[in-house]
């Protein structure tokens, strides 16, 4: 029995590449519909949790704003220390309860009580929601 590779031809080739990009088209819109953001027009109502357990640090305020992402809000907060970055803004502290990178300590941005997957710069405000700010350890 003569087993041979086939050999494809340029018209399967071109078949091929087709379905490639069809699927990796599909799937670049499906990660885009997951990861679209909302933003919410006017006044949103919400609180932003600061909780420190290295300093025995815990206090929820009721927030209001007209702005549209986290992170333009967190640039005007009280006791909101932080810094431009590369990717936006950078959380570096509250109130003087600063990281400490050295430590492993870092500041957990959390969206009603979920690990947020983006930025703060990238966070949409939304009214009823509770974003929490959490000096953490370890990587």
């Amino acid at each position: 029995m003569d087993v041979r590779m086939k050999q494809w031809t340029k018209k399967q080739k071109v078949m091929l590449v087709a379905v490639f990009a069809i699927i990796v088209a599909v799937v670049g819109i499906a990660a885009g519909i997951v990861n679209y953001r909302v933003t919410q027009e006017g006044v949103k109502h919400f609180q932003v949790e600061v909780t420190s357990e290295r300093d025995g640090y815990s206090e929820t305020t009721d927030c209001k704003s007209e702005e549209e992402y986290l992170g333009n809000f967190m640039r005007t907060f009280e006791g909101c220390e932080w810094q431009e970055a590369e990717y936006g803004i950078y959380i570096t502290g509250f109130n003087g309860m600063q990281e400490d990178i050295d430590n492993q300590y870092w500041w957990c941005v959390m969206v009603n009580g979920e690990s947020a997957t983006f930025g703060a710069d990238e966070i949409p405000l939304q009214d009823g929601e509770i974003y929490s700010f959490v000096l953490t350890q370890g990587w």
